[in-house]
């Protein structure tokens, strides 16, 4: 099969029309037709991005060359990146909603002082779950793409410190509060205005270092 015969295999599979396959690319409609009919050749740019959308590689798109089979024995195929990059943004919003109501149930223990912090304890295990299952997809993504991984990753600290670092804070301001008290005399009301301080630093701080997408 040539490069124009296979991008239109590739586009038909996909149910897409020219002008579809064009906008996706970003490129002009007039383009995909030439690159199909062999009048024009794609860029290595868009080649590439033609090898991304349609889960090829490269090699097989201009020299017909197959990829490694997969284990046949239970050998388990990796996601497709594009596929990954798409489920990126719901499953952002899904984990953000976790680790706000994760922080919800500890504050609720905090202002309650519930009998065996059960809120504190089901709080803790939900951000540590969302955290585990967003950081795991920006980890996949990483090894295909280091740059987007990386990017995913700070956009999830920048969205999520603020939740994430409330109790946190809070326990360490009553750590410093309490070894504080051994040998000086405190007060208990200093505990919220140290928490505070904390939490404005941490959130601020992770907020500038993952400013430009670094991890």
């Amino acid at each position: 099969m040539t490069l124009g015969e296979k991008i239109i295999s590739l586009r038909k599979q996909r149910g897409l029309s020219q002008e579809e396959l064009a906008i996706t690319l970003g490129v002009s409609r007039q383009a995909v037709s030439k690159w199909e009919t062999e009048d024009a050749t794609p860029d290595t740019d868009k080649v590439i991005a033609l090898a991304d959308y349609f889960d090829v590689t490269t090699d097989w798109l201009l020299r017909d060359i197959e990829p490694p089979a997969e284990q046949a024995d239970g050998g388990a195929a990796v996601p497709a990146l594009s596929d990954m990059l798409r489920s990126a943004p719901m499953l952002l919003d899904l984990t953000t909603g976790g680790c706000v109501f994760g922080a919800a149930l500890l504050l609720f223990d905090w202002w309650q002082q519930t009998y065996y912090c059960i809120p504190t304890i089901l709080g803790l295990l939900i951000q540590i779950g969302m955290c585990a299952l967003f950081l795991g997809l920006c980890s996949s993504i990483g090894s295909q793409d280091a740059a987007k991984g990386l990017a995913l990753r700070a956009r999830f600290w920048r969205r999520n410190i603020f939740p994430l670092a409330l109790m946190p804070c809070m326990w360490a301001a009553w750590m410093i509060l309490w070894l504080a008290a051994q040998r000086f005399a405190v007060s208990v009301l200093l505990q919220f205005p140290l928490a505070l301080a904390l939490y404005l630093f941490v959130c601020l701080r992770i907020q500038l270092r993952t400013r430009g997408g670094k991890g």
